[in-house]
């Protein structure tokens, strides 16, 4: 039967007779949605019919999860034996996505570069690995990167990297990365020339030195930063969006408002780290958003060198961005000659986790000072109360004239 078409009887039963729908589909199309089954149901579907008894071994996708699609699978040794035998009985047939889910107190690194060696062999690319145990897959040192010249799409979640998996230059064709939950104690740089799309959430960076990220073509930056110190952006002049939001307390010194105190005992601050963080790598982003805990001082330390934001057309930042420094949004929007939309978001841990009221900027282009863009079209403050610290900010507002009307509006506040 040549490849792709359905058997003559299923084709005469077809979908307008009543009868197989399913069997009436080309075996490419049966092989593609295959891929989104469980591994161990594609398999199952070999008892099905003649037709069926190989397809499974030719699906585009393989997903190592548990039963119901979502959950992960004990990485135990009938979970192993069955990754085993399903590879070794699958062949050779070209891969688009592979997707490993995993749980368990020790993951057996080394089995699993084998099968992810076997995925990059037959040109994966989509590769999504989550090891969601008690514990990271730790990498040992002398594993190295990765290498495929497919690969377009990297998930990863749970893993405890080495100091060279994270140089992506022998993926030449990868454009999204995603990083979840894992460990950059020891990976001290991030690097790739291909990469259009990067979002990093609850990482564990290193407490005493910086994670540099190199990505000198990303276009969508999503950056949460929960422990350890804030990575180094370099160079990112094709940058579109940014989300940035420094969640943990490595980067905050009660003796310092940019740290800098002089102790050299203090583990929050780095005397001798005096090169831009983040900001300069953010400059050429068109839509930005900024936000950090109470007293993180990572942005007002990148503000003594504010670089200009020359494409900057939208800028949310949340109340740490804005208050008690006000100098924080001000040197902002001294550098940001195109913006064309501001958004603060003022709420405090005192306050329900509501923003309770909206108040929209009210003014003419015409008689904003000479500091602020031209091309300012609108402002939004939103917060849950009016109290002392947003007064603070409509104040500062006010002296660039800059007024406002209130509304009220109920609104959850996210995280």
């Amino acid at each position: 039967m040549p490849a792709g078409k359905a058997p003559k009887r299923a084709r005469q039963e077809g979908p307008e007779s009543g009868g197989d729908r399913i069997g009436a589909l080309p075996d490419e199309i049966l092989r593609h949605v295959l891929s989104f089954l469980p591994a161990q149901q594609a398999v199952q579907t070999c008892v099905l019919a003649r037709r069926w008894r190989h397809l499974w071994k030719s699906a585009t996708g393989l997903r190592i999860v548990g039963a119901d699609g979502e959950a992960p699978v004990p990485f135990k040794k009938k979970a192993r034996e069955f990754v085993d035998s399903l590879l070794l009985l699958r062949g050779s047939s070209p891969l688009e996505t592979f997707e490993l889910r995993v749980a368990g107190s020790a993951v057996d690194v080394r089995r699993v570069r084998l099968w992810v060696r076997y995925a990059v062999e037959f040109k994966v690319q989509v590769l999504r690995l989550s090891f969601l145990g008690n514990t990271y897959a730790r990498m040992r040192p002398e594993d190295p990167p990765l290498t495929s010249k497919y690969l377009t799409k990297l998930e990863l979640c749970g893993v405890a990297f080495n100091g060279d998996f994270l140089d992506l230059s022998r993926c030449p064709a990868l454009q999204d990365l995603e990083i979840e939950g894992c460990s950059f104690v020891v990976a001290g740089r991030i690097s790739s020339q291909s990469l259009k799309r990067l979002r990093i959430t609850r990482p564990v960076f290193n407490r005493s030195s910086r994670t540099r990220i190199h990505a000198p073509n990303l276009t969508m930056l999503h950056l949460q930063v929960s422990y350890g110190k804030t990575p180094v952006l370099e160079g990112m002049p094709l940058l579109i969006s940014a989300l940035v939001a420094i969640l943990g307390k490595s980067d905050c010194c009660s003796r310092s408002n940019y740290g800098d105190c002089g102790d050299e005992s203090c583990e929050n601050c780095m005397p001798n780290d005096t090169s831009p963080v983040l900001l300069h790598g953010l400059s050429q982003a068109k839509n930005l958003v900024l936000g950090a805990k109470d007293d993180t001082y990572i942005f007002r330390r990148d503000l003594k060198c504010c670089p200009t934001f020359t494409r900057l057309k939208s800028l949310l930042l949340n109340e740490t961005c804005c208050v008690p420094d006000i100098q924080v949004l001000a040197r902002i929007l001294e550098h940001s000659p195109v913006l064309e939309e501001l958004y603060l978001i003022l709420i405090y841990k005192m306050q329900m986790q509501e923003l309770n009221v909206i108040m929209k900027g009210r003014f003419s282009p015409k008689e904003l000072p000479p500091i602020i863009s031209a091309h300012l079209k609108s402002v939004v403050v939103r917060c849950g109360a009016v109290d002392e610290r947003v007064i603070q900010v409509l104040k500062f507002l006010s002296e660039l004239n800059i007024s406002f009307s209130f509304t009220e509006e109920k609104l959850k506040a996210e995280g």
